[in-house]
């Protein structure tokens, strides 16, 4: 599978009609591929929606890309009010081969973590050993990688991981209870070149709410 996380930065008060906006045709558009998850940001860089897509294949991506091209409800968002556009294709984690959907809770947050290169396959082999300790506490929604060498697009070595929670207190009680779990926090770190985490919120519509 291939997905496709895609951000647009929104002129101040205009976020939330862009999520109206797609809201008034998603229907339509997830007939053409399916809608992993659609969040605003809450806390981070503001004025910004995220939606996350899948394809099958590349190719897949720009047939749907195409017949959308030639909908008369594409695009959805007012040209005027968008102020940046950033797209990343992405492979799944081997360990959350596919995306969980359903009501996972009320915020999520979405870390970025730009990795050494090279390092990929050490991540993967510790996340997939200690995840599920990690899981007794909270769920991870999704996880997509781009190492360079495998997948030669968009930005490399970003491993993108997105975990649901209650509320901000709930991520506050998770994120301290994780420290107890042996080499959680140390499976990232020494391979890490950079790291951001942001809060989204869910659209009413998201597969991810």
């Amino acid at each position: 599978m291939l997905y496709e996380v895609r951000a647009y930065t929104m002129a101040p008060g205009h976020t939330e009609e862009a999520v109206e906006d797609f809201g008034r045709i998603i229907e339509k558009r997830v007939r053409l591929s399916p809608l992993v998850g659609f969040f605003r940001c809450a806390m981070g860089e503001l004025n910004r929606i995220l939606h996350v897509w899948e394809y099958e294949s590349s190719a897949h991506r720009e047939s749907v890309r195409a017949e959308t091209l030639r909908q008369p409800w594409w695009p959805p968002l007012k040209g005027e009010h968008i102020l940046r556009q950033v797209t990343r294709l992405m492979r799944p984690a081997p360990f959350r081969p596919r995306p969980l959907s359903g009501a996972l809770g009320g915020v999520y947050v979405i870390r970025s973590d730009f990795l050494r290169t090279g390092k990929f396959k050490e991540v993967s082999a510790r996340w997939a050993a200690l995840l599920p300790e990690r899981e007794r506490l909270s769920p991870l929604a999704a996880a997509f990688g781009n190492p360079a060498g495998e997948f030669e697009s968009g930005v490399l070595n970003e491993f993108l991981h997105i975990w649901p929670y209650r509320d901000l207190a709930h991520w506050a009680e998770v994120r301290e209870r994780e420290a107890a779990i042996p080499g959680w926090r140390e499976s990232l770190d020494p391979l890490t070149a950079s790291q951001t985490a942001e809060a989204w919120l869910p659209a009413p519509y998201s597969p991810m709410r």
